[in-house]
């Protein structure tokens, strides 16, 4: 699967969303996503890391940590990290471990190609494409729906609680790099981004 991002390659966000494409692994696959906002003057992050396995079900892993900007790279260093889990896709997750990680640091670099993670949380990949940025919607309630014609109920993102069965207002449309006013019938192809209204919460 392919995700189709368009910023300025040789800037890099600081306030926004970033996510990768779908990552197939031997019994499953990741998706990731990190989040950037800023407060008081300084970055921190979240990144949210999406495991599927077959024989395990469905793993999210959660890493908060602060940021620090040289201009083109993003020094990524957690503070709190935890694993949540579930059998079934739908079901709330419960908190299967929490560990320590304030001796790890990630990075986003800007490259030629576009922005690169260091690492998975795990390190199961190495040097992760970041095709997709999403700016000025941090702490925004954001979401993909990595695979609309074969798993339709698979929509994930951040800041999703509360949500119900309300309709989003936007989709992010790719070929103009906007949010647009949502439809069940729009006409986005692949993977789609939903924006709903911050003010629910």
């Amino acid at each position: 699967m392919i995700f189709f991002g368009f910023y300025d390659i040789h800037s890099i966000g600081t306030s926004g969303l970033y996510f990768s494409a779908k990552h197939q692994t031997e019994n499953g696959f990741i998706l990731i996503g990190i989040e950037l906002f800023g407060e008081k003057g300084k970055t921190f992050y979240l990144s949210q890391e999406l495991r599927f396995q077959k024989t395990r079900g469905w793993e999210e892993v959660l890493v908060e940590g602060s940021v620090q900007n040289d201009g083109k790279n993003l020094s990524l260093h957690p503070n709190q990290c935890q694993v949540r889990a579930t059998d079934k896709w739908g079901q709330k997750m419960g908190l299967l471990r929490k560990f320590d990680c304030d001796h790890l640091e990630f990075q986003i670099s800007q490259t030629d190609r576009g922005a690169i993670l260091s690492e998975s949380s795990f390190g199961t990949f190495k040097e992760v494409p970041l095709p997709v940025f999403l700016p000025g919607v941090a702490l925004e309630p954001i979401a993909v729906q990595w695979d609309p014609i074969q798993f339709p109920e698979g929509v994930w993102g951040f800041h999703l609680n509360r949500l119900g069965g309300l309709d989003p207002i936007q989709v992010w449309n790719p070929k103009t790099s906007q949010w647009i006013p949502y439809s069940q019938r729009d006409s986005v192809q692949g993977p789609r981004f939903f924006r709903w209204k911050r003010t629910l919460f």
